[in-house]
């Protein structure tokens, strides 16, 4: 039988969670702004307005909080990819919803895009990480596109190509698209990427008799 927890012990628990949190998001605008390579510890212990020993001790390393960083942020950006793509009516609803849901995440978290480009590595081609977390949400990611890939080549509205290979041409171009935008200062509205990058997935994937463009 599970032990309860004490009142004293569930409130320390719930410190370090709002620590980790609040941590966490400054850590990510410091990686954003200056890269992995040049970001300290100390600059994100400013950043937070925490000591710097406070700091190490809710990571004890740059790259343990790096990971911190990925498993928050790069897990909930899962989370939503495939809350959307679970509950479209066919496989080609669910790459369309799959993109809305990614870039409006990323639209919303700005400077974890910005981290991922600063990285400089070909997300569709096994990338060589920093982190393990990041590894493992890659491969989750992928895996995903290509299940729904497989589903859109058997109901008939994608090409019959290799999905894996499919997969990988969505994510280069979807790393194209959103690198441009962020050159350009994010100016063009979310809404409007969006519908270019599924354009471009019906040119690119799409059979001629298509089954329906997702609504906003």
């Amino acid at each position: 039988m599970a032990h309860a927890v004490k009142p004293r012990e569930a409130l320390r628990r719930a410190h370090h969670d709002v620590d980790l949190h609040h941590i966490v998001e400054m850590a990510e605008r410091v990686f954003a702004q200056r890269g992995y390579e040049g970001t300290r510890m100390a600059d994100v212990a400013e950043e937070c307005g925490v000591a710097i020993a406070t700091l190490y001790k809710i990571a004890r390393s740059k790259e343990e909080l790096y990971a911190a960083v990925h498993r928050e942020r790069g897990g909930a950006m899962l989370e939503r990819a495939m809350a959307a793509t679970s509950t479209a009516p066919s496989a080609w609803e669910s790459l369309l919803r799959g993109v809305q849901a990614y870039v409006d995440f990323l639209a919303d978290h700005p400077h974890y895009l910005t981290l991922h480009l600063h990285e400089s590595q070909p997300w569709a081609l096994a990338p060589r990480f920093i982190s393990a977390p990041q590894t493992k949400l890659w491969q989750s990611g992928l895996q995903l596109t290509v299940n729904v890939f497989n589903l859109a080549i058997e109901e008939g509205s994608v090409i019959n190509e290799d999905p894996m290979l499919l997969a990988r041409l969505m994510i280069a171009a979807h790393q194209v698209y959103l690198g441009e935008w962020v050159e350009k200062g994010c100016t063009e509205p979310p809404s409007d990427l969006i519908a270019r990058m599924q354009a471009h997935m019906e040119r690119a994937f799409g059979r001629p008799r298509r089954r329906g463009r997702l609504g906003r």
